[in-house]
């Protein structure tokens, strides 16, 4: 069995530095970001305490003007 747990860049909050890297600390500022900090560190923790695969992704925004014109996001702007 594989896992992967979406996560989002809420995790890092507020900034400091751009672009956030692998060692840039998290700083969730939400409910939301707190609850996939959660989720991030359990798959850690289970992946560490089992070997079980599981990964994490801390996926940003993936909007673009250079979207075509006919996805849902672009025909609403």
């Amino acid at each position: 069995t594989r896992f992967y747990q979406a996560s989002t860049s809420e995790l890092y909050g507020q900034v400091q530095e751009i672009p956030q890297r692998e060692t840039t600390p998290f700083y969730p500022r939400s409910p939301y970001a707190a609850a996939k900090l959660y989720a991030y560190w359990i798959t850690v923790n289970y992946r560490e305490a089992y070997g079980l695969y599981a990964c994490n992704g801390i996926l940003f925004n993936h909007e673009s003007p250079l979207r075509g014109e006919t996805f849902v996001t672009r025909k609403i702007t």
